[in-house]
């Protein structure tokens, strides 16, 4: 593991510095410190914020739950030091946890009863990046299911598609969408009805429907492949 370095040593220094000094030397009591220097490590990302607990603790030669301890309270104490856009910050949530090694570990921790009925294991290490996650998910009605591990959000797909219209990620010309599943999924019964309809006559409904069957399918029989290239179709922004 390499040891830890700085990206901006200067910039790092000064807010240090700043903060502690902000209502008086030695104001800030110990986890305050602690929790500072945390947030300014993945902040200047010397320590980067999409890590694993585990990555991180080596990095710091700590354990994995004191890292999410650190990741907790140290963005609920100090926030105000990383202002980043909702919208920004759920596509860079987003794409940090629909890859397909997340979304592999993932799956090890959601039942065969959860996958047929459309649920997507999705991994999410992060405190505060759960927690921002959880609220897109409450935001379009649904809600979070937890099966056996808090760090792993079982999500329906159509509630990925939900998430994804509200945040304006999708392409909301139906016939578009059209297409790329003809060139994803050119058999399947649900493309084929798809195309008997007129292409002038088509509907956002038509092509969401569609969608949300096809992402059951493929998750219920893990087709990896397929699944990745739907949710690329549903997350343009997907690596």
């Amino acid at each position: 593991m390499q040891p830890i370095q700085l990206k901006d040593p200067a910039g790092f220094a000064e807010e240090y510095l700043r903060l502690s000094l902000m209502q008086g030397f030695g104001s800030l009591n110990k986890r305050d410190l602690e929790l500072l220097t945390f947030v300014l490590l993945e902040r200047d990302g010397a320590i980067s914020r999409s890590s694993s607990n585990a990555v991180a603790a080596l990095q710091l030669r700590i354990t994995p739950t004191r890292v999410k301890s650190l990741r907790r309270d140290g963005y609920a104490r100090w926030r105000a030091l990383v202002p980043e856009e909702s919208d920004a910050a759920l596509q860079r949530i987003v794409a940090t946890v629909l890859t397909e090694e997340n979304l592999r570990s993932g799956a090890k921790h959601v039942s065969e009863r959860a996958k047929k009925d459309g649920f997507l294991a999705i991994r999410v290490e992060h405190p505060d990046d759960a927690q921002q996650f959880e609220q897109a998910i409450l935001d379009v009605g649904a809600l979070p299911v937890y099966e056996r591990n808090r760090e792993v959000v079982a999500v329906r797909f159509d509630t990925l598609l939900k998430i994804a219209e509200k945040w304006g990620y999708l392409q909301p010309d139906p016939a578009a969408i059209t297409r790329e599943l003809k060139k994803l999924q050119p058999t399947a019964s649900e493309v084929a009805d798809l195309l008997q309809k007129d292409v002038a006559k088509l509907r956002w409904d038509d092509a969401r429907n569609a969608l949300n069957s096809l992402g059951a399918k493929a998750i219920a029989s893990t087709a990896e492949g397929g699944l990745k290239g739907l949710l690329k179709l549903v997350f343009p922004f997907l690596p």
